[in-house]
């Protein structure tokens, strides 16, 4: 069984603006726990009551500037902190890099962009969407094998619920209906091909029961699999008369 994960790593994330948190923390959430601030205020009560790791601050908030924060936040934390403005003057860079800040980005700034420096200021806080990609790849791997979400989940080393959030949160849905698409579609190419019986094709990618491919099928592909067949045999000047 795969070594138990370290526990997510915390994110704050101090802007006044409310989309700006809205997105920061939409685009952090499957890697990381988000907390988020409006003002120096609300900042510092979430250093005091959570283990922050590191700090994404906005550079000029309503009535405060974020330089002059930093002080403050550092007698709570030891927690690295980003500055992200809109504001990118000469002076504010300066005034960034004599506050000794640990990076400095402007807005709008790509997601991919803010996790590779988060990933360079919290090293293993990528654990949880290595892990993500991992139950990811196993799925694909198993399509024929009966799918156990306690089995998964133990071999990533977190509980049914946490795996299952943190896949949603990264892929729109749960392991067992991205596992579901990716059988059906497995079997839509399988069909394509008129020599294997539907039955046989269903069991190939983990259903072995066929009324609950038919099911499945027709709820993903929107016909079922031996219309599916039938409508692409035609196209290619076949036609199969297998019917289930």
């Amino acid at each position: 069984m795969a070594r138990p994960m370290a526990r997510d790593a915390h994110v704050l994330v101090v802007d006044d603006d409310a989309a700006v948190l809205e997105a920061v923390s939409a685009a952090l959430a499957a890697t990381y726990v988000v907390h988020t601030a409006a003002s120096g205020a609300d900042a510092c009560a979430a250093l005091r009551k959570h283990p922050v790791a590191v700090i994404i601050l906005d550079a000029v908030l309503r009535q405060e500037h974020g330089l002059d924060l930093v002080e403050r936040f550092r007698k709570l934390s030891s927690a690295p902190i980003v500055i992200l403005t809109g504001h990118g003057t000469e002076d504010l860079a300066v005034r960034a890099l004599r506050a000794r800040v640990d990076e400095y980005l402007k807005k709008p700034v790509s997601v991919g962009n803010l996790l590779d420096v988060l990933r360079r200021l919290v090293p293993g806080a990528s654990r949880t969407a290595d892990a993500v990609a991992r139950a990811r790849r196993y799925l694909d791997d198993h399509l024929a094998k009966p799918f156990r979400p306690a089995e998964l989940a133990g071999r990533l080393g977190m509980s049914e619920t946490h795996l299952r959030r943190l896949f949603r949160a990264a892929h729109g849905q749960t392991p067992r209906q991205y596992l579901a698409g990716v059988r059906i579609r497995r079997a839509a190419d399988l069909l394509h091909d008129g020599g294997r019986g539907i039955k046989e094709i269903a069991s190939d990618v983990g259903y072995t029961d066929l009324r609950l491919f038919r099911r499945t099928f027709i709820r993903l592909m929107g016909m079922p699999p031996a219309s599916w067949r039938r409508r692409h045999q035609v196209k290619r000047g076949r036609l199969s008369i297998d019917r289930p």
